[in-house]
């Protein structure tokens, strides 16, 4: 009996040895996911993104790893949306100790993004891009704000987005990308200028534009974006 006694004494201060040697390994251990930022669009805020950020929580992404962005100029210039997200992700970057990001743009979020990969330091900081209802070639809605920054950069045939499309449509040869547009999009006119040379494009319908944020069709491509499965063909 005494021997059983001893035996047991032993597995329990073995067993438990080994249980808080695992529990402070798991508190020191880097989630293997990057951390994702979320890009707000014209007019739009961090709030945007509520309901998303709680669905990749619930999907299993750590809460630590979710970053939303408030642009200072919702109706702002990219160029300087462009800026303030290089220096976000720096910043990101420098709380996570990780060597990358994943960006989720909405709507304009995602010109700036494009903007902030080609011409500043974007193409060594982003993995994986997911754009959704981003006007990669404009929109037609973008004529009614015509007296903001943002909105005449969104206009067709702008120089900023001649500029921004010129040669390769997803820059970063080692960024992959996927737009997922609505063809009931009602902000985002024609729906195919969301259509992007070069990434993965997903179409769905019966969402609208503020919809792609939280309904449940852009969902699977979403999560695939994120576990790199978009593209870059350029």
């Amino acid at each position: 009996m005494k021997r059983v006694v001893s035996l047991l004494t032993t597995f329990i201060l073995v067993f438990g040895v080994y249980q808080s040697a695992y529990a402070a390994r798991g508190n020191t251990t880097t989630p293997s996911v990057d951390p994702v930022i979320f890009v707000h669009g014209y007019t739009g805020s961090t709030s945007s993104f509520d309901t998303m950020k709680q669905w990749l929580i619930s999907a299993g992404w750590p809460e630590s790893h979710l970053f939303a962005l408030q642009f200072s100029n919702t109706t702002g210039s990219n160029v300087q949306n462009a800026n303030e997200l290089s220096q976000f992700v720096s910043q990101v970057l420098k709380k996570t100790k990780a060597t990358k990001v994943d960006i989720i743009a909405h709507s304009m979020g995602g010109l700036s993004t494009r903007f902030y990969i080609k011409n500043l330091d974007g193409a060594s900081k982003v993995n994986d891009v997911i754009t959704l209802g981003s006007p990669h070639h404009g929109t037609n809605s973008a004529f009614y704000g015509f007296f903001t920054a943002g909105a005449r950069e969104m206009m067709p045939d702008s120089q900023f987005l001649q500029d921004l499309n010129s040669g390769d449509e997803t820059p970063g040869a080692f960024v992959k990308y996927t737009s997922i547009y609505s063809t009931t999009d009602e902000v985002i006119n024609p729906y195919t200028s969301s259509i992007l040379t070069g990434a993965k494009n997903v179409e769905v319908s019966g969402v609208s534009h503020s919809g792609l944020l939280s309904s449940e069709a852009p969902k699977p491509a979403i999560l695939d974006g994120l576990n790199g499965k978009g593209e870059n063909n350029n």
